[in-house]
């Protein structure tokens, strides 16, 4: 594998240049899509390990590369292994259960049958006074007329450090909030006094 440094990365399209540490070497290419398996997103100055390979146009492209101390994702086949040998141990304990329960079908019938009738005998009993409670209630027509308030979602936001750009917000309420109590935003393009307008607030 070859060895360089990330000198330049778009956080917001995904890609950047490595700088290889043999001499007089040309900046490889480097796509997200080929870091998906690190915990993180690559920054500038990160030292990566790469193979790469030349594309029609003469440039380099890393095809394969990993970021040196930065820890890798657990594959999905060990996460398959142990779902599968969980599934095998509850096949073996639903079929040791299923004996069991034959025998409780006679229990639980009898069961049922008691609670269907005290149900039934407490419904007949509280007939008389769910006619009275009826009688008490609001008209119809009175609820119809009554209008629906709904509760509005209160949201809270807070300066952090790092978010000035629109693609990181994640509301026209949030854009708003930043531009109004957080220094250095870069939101309103065209200074109408309205961030995010292509994005959040249009």
């Amino acid at each position: 594998m070859e060895r360089g440094k990330i000198v330049r990365w778009n956080d917001e399209k995904g890609f950047g240049f490595i700088k290889p540490e043999t001499a007089n070497g040309k900046d490889v290419f480097i796509h997200i899509s080929i870091l998906k398996q690190m915990v993180r997103k690559p920054v500038v100055g990160d030292q990566v390990n790469y193979f790469s390979e030349l594309q029609s146009d003469g440039k380099s492209k890393a095809i394969k590369a990993n970021i040196e101390g930065v820890a890798v994702i657990a594959s999905t086949s060990k996460r398959d292994a142990t779902t599968n040998h969980n599934k095998k141990s509850h096949n073996r304990h639903s079929r040791q259960s299923k004996s069991s329960s034959v025998m409780l079908i006679p229990l639980l019938v009898i069961l049922v049958l008691g609670i269907f009738g005290f149900q039934r005998f407490e419904a007949l009993t509280a007939q008389s006074n769910t006619q009275v409670e009826i009688s008490n209630e609001p008209p119809l027509q009175q609820l119809a007329a009554e209008p629906i308030k709904w509760e509005q979602p209160n949201e809270t936001f807070r300066c952090e450090a790092g978010k000035q750009h629109c693609s990181q917000m994640r509301s026209c309420a949030e854009a708003k909030y930043y531009q109004r109590n957080c220094p250095g935003t870069k939101m309103d393009g065209d200074s109408d006094g309205i961030p995010c307008e292509r994005q959040w607030c249009n």
